[in-house]
């Protein structure tokens, strides 16, 4: 399904997710600075040149280019002030967009150190399963994360998802192969928790 980058935002509480624009680029640079080390154990190895304003630019502009061509959806994660007043905490995305008979994506997000322990990524993976569901046609979303990373795990698990086993050494994250627990979460289970918190 093509979407468009549109002029959406959801917002649940005071966290809310959008798509990325050009215009983040300066929060986004800032924000990966900031947090190179807090995410170092998470991500695959980044090179020097991906904390540059060039780099961040192309990541904001594949982004756009995923939204077109429907293979995935990039979401700015943002704290809510006063308001409408937002401040630019992480980045939410469905990647790996598979169409056909399994209409399926993975999910991964990140939040900042400082907007950490306030409920900002249960609410933003909350708002974007919403929009795997009810606006990209998607029938099935899957996180995958490390045994050790309890904090995710927990995120997943509030938002309804199911563990359905480990996969063995998955990523490579900061230069080891990890292996990452499988979670997954399709359009009947969710519409049917949403009926039931109703």
């Amino acid at each position: 399904m093509r979407l468009q980058v549109p002029r959406l935002r959801l917002q649940e509480g005071v966290t809310a997710v959008r798509p990325l624009v050009r215009a983040d680029l300066d929060a986004l640079l800032a924000l990966r600075v900031q947090n190179r080390g807090f995410l170092a154990p998470f991500e695959a190895i980044r090179e020097e040149s991906f904390f540059t304003r060039a780099a961040q630019s192309r990541e904001i502009t594949l982004d756009g280019d995923a939204w077109t061509s429907g293979l995935g959806y990039a979401f700015a994660v943002v704290a809510v002030h006063e308001g409408r007043r937002e401040r630019l905490i992480g980045r939410v995305a469905l990647s790996n967009v598979v169409r056909g008979a399994w209409q399926n994506a993975t999910v991964g997000y990140w939040i900042s150190e400082d907007a950490c322990g306030f409920g900002h990524a249960s609410a933003a993976l909350g708002l974007v399963v919403e929009f795997a569901f009810r606006h990209a046609g998607l029938h099935r979303v899957q996180p995958a994360i490390m045994p050790r990373n309890v904090r995710s795990r927990r995120v997943v698990e509030k938002n309804g998802f199911r563990h359905e086993g480990t996969a063995q050494r998955y990523l490579m994250i900061d230069g080891v192969w990890e292996d990452h627990d499988i979670f997954a979460l399709t359009a009947e289970e969710w519409h049917a928790r949403r009926a039931a918190e109703a």
